[in-house]
């Protein structure tokens, strides 16, 4: 899995940050040379060979610049916290975790949740698939927002009552929490809508909820919107859209010490890791 990894992120390099890397190399190491052949006339003097030697090694500098990584991680200037980009499986990370509902929060693995997809993942690896369990522990926690709740009459499967877009409910132990969050409207043919202006909400509810229940615990969060959510927007829009509205609300209030935005494998090609490694480093100020 992980060379498969490499593999794909390799092709994201592309010839054009590689050749960039490699004529800023060059050009550097011909710069400090150039000068002591001046002064070394004899010693310095290698000819053809000599700048072979010379092309051969800002290529090698250039692939260990380029070289792949499958994490990069950043610390905020203010507060004392960090923001990770990592490839890898949300479920096998520490601390608390962010899963991504609709607005109904269902449950029913099929045609209504899709087993494959971070929610259906949740419900089969951390409740064993057990529906009763996960629903009595969703009302619970909804209880609070029970009088914003409106019930709808046209939906045939799945739950029936909505919440508002950003309703977000904490599950769990006080080690491992996971903080569902509804960013998604579930339309009555079972298709969930959403938009820019719903996930920004369920993130800006999500950070309040990790402010009060996650003390200060790292905190991972999937690429929610994307896939089945029908955003619109490009995974690399939506990550960008996850790490700014973490920061912007993290120089409001301390949130947690560390923030993880995780890619899943499978979604490697649609993600430009250098890209998003340059904007982290300039959002990160």
């Amino acid at each position: 899995m992980k060379n498969s990894i490499y593999l794909n992120l390799f092709k994201k390099v592309g010839l054009k940050r590689l050749g960039s890397s490699f004529i800023n190399n060059f050009g550097l190491l011909w710069l400090l040379t150039e000068p002591g052949a001046l002064f070394f006339p004899e010693k310095l003097s290698f000819g053809w060979a000599g700048y072979l030697w010379l092309a051969t090694l800002a290529l090698g500098i250039a692939f260990i610049q380029r070289f792949p990584r499958i994490s990069v991680c950043r610390a905020l200037s203010s507060p004392d916290s960090e923001i990770e980009i990592k490839i890898g499986n949300l479920f096998n990370q520490p601390g608390h975790l962010v899963i991504g509902f609709n607005d109904v929060f269902d449950t029913e693995l099929g045609e209504i949740i899709k087993p494959s997809s971070i929610q259906g993942q949740f419900l089969q690896r951390i409740y064993g698939s057990d529906r009763s369990r996960i629903d009595a522990d969703t009302e619970n926690a909804l209880q609070t927002y029970n009088h914003l709740r409106t019930k709808e009459p046209n939906k045939s499967l799945g739950k029936t009552w909505r919440y508002p877009i950003g309703t977000t409910i904490t599950l769990g132990s006080h080690d491992k929490r996971y903080f569902l969050t509804a960013y998604g409207y579930m339309s009555n043919d079972m298709t969930v809508q959403s938009n820019v202006d719903f996930v920004w909400q369920s993130l800006s509810k999500l950070w309040q909820e990790i402010r009060l229940k996650g003390h200060s615990i790292d905190v991972s969060i999937p690429i929610i919107g994307a896939d089945l959510a029908r955003t619109g927007l490009p995974r690399m829009a939506l990550v960008k859209l996850i790490i700014t509205s973490f920061i912007v609300a993290s120089k409001e209030k301390f949130i947690t010490r560390k923030l993880t935005v995780m890619i899943y494998p499978n979604d490697v090609e649609s993600i430009d890791f250098y890209e998003l490694e340059e904007f982290l480093t300039s959002a990160c100020f």
